[in-house]
């Protein structure tokens, strides 16, 4: 007998992260921990996923001054 494989990917829950983790881990997001404090200001929140901070940190960069 043929065993038929099942794709079944399960996607996990993206980790949430506070805002003191994510300053400290600006250089991975190519910034300064100053920009990222900023976009977490700018976002009103103390914390979300990397990818909500990525999105949050270009917005904050490409803003008007």
């Amino acid at each position: 007998m043929s065993k038929k494989k099942t794709d079944k990917t399960v996607e996990m829950p993206e980790s949430v992260y506070n805002c003191s983790e994510l300053i400290e881990a600006a250089l991975s997001f190519g910034v300064k921990p100053e920009i990222v404090a900023g976009a977490l200001k700018l976002a009103g929140k103390d914390s979300m996923t990397k990818t909500e901070a990525e999105k949050a940190i270009k917005v904050f960069l490409k803003r008007k001054v």
